[in-house]
């Protein structure tokens, strides 16, 4: 069965400061929605899957499932210009087989759906509050709440 999933928001923040956001998973990661993937060695393991991270070129990070194998999946995240900011994209590209078929339809990519928004919602309350305390910063003062 194939497998796509793209989630994507628009941020009022520089393809730089996406970068660092992306690089820090703990710090982004919807904690309150599920566990944010561990080390394993050399891999990252968000249950049921383990993560090799690799280059891809274009994208902040990409990783690909090295487990369970019946999942032959890519993931990454992506940034781009747009009008009124930047476009940060999460796409997940591949295969799931066998048993993961039910798997992944039925419980992996509605959980995903949830966490991806979770983390994205978590990137734009950071990215607000950066932009309110720069502008209280550029008047001189604190906001007000």
């Amino acid at each position: 069965m194939r497998i796509r999933n793209v989630h994507e928001r628009t941020f009022n923040a520089t393809v730089e400061r996406l970068a660092v956001l992306v690089a820090d998973l703990d710090a982004i990661w919807p904690t309150q929605l599920a566990p944010a993937p561990r080390p394993k060695g050399e891999l990252l393991y968000a249950p049921p899957m383990l993560w090799q991270e690799f280059a891809r070129p274009r994208t902040l990070r990409a990783f690909r499932v090295v487990s369970p194998p019946e999942i032959a999946a890519e993931h990454w995240f992506e940034v781009h210009r747009a009008a009124g900011g930047t476009v940060l994209r999460h796409t997940i590209d591949g295969e799931a087989s066998g048993v993961y078929e039910e798997i992944w339809r039925d419980r992996i990519e509605p959980a995903h759906d949830v966490v991806l928004e979770g983390l994205l919602d978590n990137i734009g309350r950071i990215v607000a509050a950066e932009h309110r305390a720069r502008s209280g910063w550029e008047k001189g003062g604190s906001e007000q709440g």
